[in-house]
């Protein structure tokens, strides 16, 4: 996982931006470079030895003609001026360092030694690699980006499409069943791997800046509730009333899940399943908040005293509006949707049947 401090320095080379303008048209000109970003100049002058002071406005233009000189180009952290051309850059020599070309064996003793990014460009690989205190990242072919990131998305709406199915198919079970333990816990292993995919492409589309901005409404698109969902299934199916920020830490625990499975899941929830077989005969009730969440748009802390009170979907659905006004939180107007909408699926369900609605 890429720090999210290294993130926004990578961002400022994305494609779309003056200083990737710069970049490029280094690379393309088969120059090396070395580019130190500082926020005040006085704090490193004990680094930067010789050049001349340019202090002028920043532009592609310049920096790149700039860089044509052997020595490095010192630009303000926010890359509004260039402050320095043809400096030499001298940092602890003690400083160790993985590094073995000059050129980026001293970007990162600079980058460790001033906690500044340093930009280090290979004449000769024509690779630009970014240092910020101990990190290091270097930037990928934009074209192999893209295509990293297309085969993301690709899976990830095949998974959208799957788990927009389970979730259908749990809907359509009377609430007054049950549901099997297993296709719920199918049902969040897919949201799972979805939010693991989007983790794992986001520096990539930090890094792919102006060039991703289809990508990004797409990925807006597929992900659309996918946390709060997720979030509202686990306080749904647990076995203990959990609250909104324990069911939080239940997905980030399941995200690090190196081998996720429907029964971890399950023994996540805290029921007590040992094999797929009993996951599916095992049938657990929806204490209701996602349906009072999504269907009748009622707060979360109100929901909860919904649940405190009802402690089921089931038994929510038989109570009548004197018992739902009694709660905390719930007048006539809220009470009345809840009924009306309870008396909906009722409606549906018996349309399913095959009975005559009331």
């Amino acid at each position: 996982m890429i720090a999210n401090e290294l993130l926004n320095k990578i961002a400022l080379l994305s494609p779309g931006t003056k200083l990737r303008k710069a970049l490029d048209d280094i690379m393309s000109a088969n120059l090396g470079a070395l580019i130190l970003f500082v926020d005040d100049l006085s704090k490193y002058r004990s680094i930067i030895q010789g050049g001349f002071e340019v202090n002028c406005t920043f532009t592609p233009e310049r920096l790149y003609e700039l860089s044509k000189m052997d020595g490095a180009v010192v630009v303000s952290e926010d890359v509004s001026k260039i402050l320095i051309a043809n400096a030499h850059l001298v940092p602890d020599p003690t400083i160790p360092t993985v590094e073995t070309g000059t050129r980026h064996r001293t970007a990162e003793r600079v980058a460790r030694q001033t906690n500044c990014m340093v930009v280090a460009i290979s004449k000769r690989r024509n690779v630009v690699t970014v240092y910020y205190g101990p990190h290091k990242y270097v930037l990928s072919d934009t074209r192999l980006l893209m295509a990293r990131v297309s085969q993301a998305l690709n899976a990830m709406e095949k998974y959208r499409f799957n788990l927009d199915k389970l979730l259908s198919s749990i809907d359509s079970v009377r609430f007054d069943a049950g549901v099997s333990i297993y296709d719920v816990a199918r049902t969040i292993e897919k949201a799972i791997r979805m939010m693991r995919i989007y983790e794992e492409i986001y520096p990539f589309m930090v890094e792919l800046g102006a060039e991703a901005n289809l990508i990004w409404a797409q990925l807006e698109e597929v992900l659309s509730d996918i946390e709060e969902t997720t979030m509202l299934l686990i306080m749904d199916y647990s076995a203990a009333d959990v609250g909104p920020d324990q069911a939080m830490e239940v997905i980030e625990r399941l995200k690090q899940e190196r081998n996720l499975t429907e029964l971890k899941i399950i023994r996540e929830l805290g029921l007590d399943v040992q094999t797929v077989a009993q996951a599916g005969e095992t049938v657990v009730y929806p204490k209701g908040y996602r349906f009072l969440t999504d269907t009748v748009r009622i707060p979360l802390n109100v929901s909860q005293n919904l649940v405190r009170t009802f402690k089921n979907l089931k038994n929510l659905g038989e109570s009548d509006l004197e018992e739902l006004k009694s709660v905390d939180g719930i007048g006539e107007k809220r009470a009345l949707a809840i009924a009306s909408s309870l008396g909906m699926i009722r409606r549906r369900e018996k349309t399913q049947s095959g009975k005559k609605p009331e």
